[in-house]
């Protein structure tokens, strides 16, 4: 048996949910953050599974939702106006115990909050430039 203090899957479900929530609540005070500075961007909640940030400057919208039986968030970018030239591919976020708890990877690599926020508002609150 593994020396993660979190070894069942009942116990990991709630962990990964309590993961999940936080996520809404940083990608919520990042968008806050980046209306203070250039405003246009907006979140929004559909039920306790899926998340929506969209920016009317950069005309892109992502839609993130939760899998918790399987332990995956789902996102995807979809254009919104003729603002975007294209929206990104979309993708998948395992949730696995790491070093200190629950954490999302992406192409079984392990990524910190601050890079999984990056990863999903990136396209939608900092396009590049054409």
């Amino acid at each position: 048996m593994s020396a993660n203090p979190i070894y069942n899957e009942s116990s990991f479900a709630e962990a990964a949910l309590e993961h999940w929530r936080r996520l809404g609540e940083e990608l919520r005070t990042d968008v806050d953050a980046f209306n203070r500075q250039k405003g246009g961007a907006a979140f929004s909640e559909s039920g306790e599974q899926e998340y929506r940030v969209s920016n009317s400057g950069s005309g892109l919208e992502l839609r993130i939702y939760v899998d918790p039986e399987d332990h995956l968030a789902h996102y995807e970018f979809r254009r919104t106006n003729d603002h975007s030239a294209g929206a990104p591919e979309g993708g998948i976020l395992s949730m696995r115990m790491g070093q200190s708890g629950v954490e999302f990877y992406s192409s079984d690599q392990p990524l910190t909050a601050e890079e999984a926020r990056r990863l999903l508002l990136d396209p939608v609150l900092q396009p590049p430039s054409v």
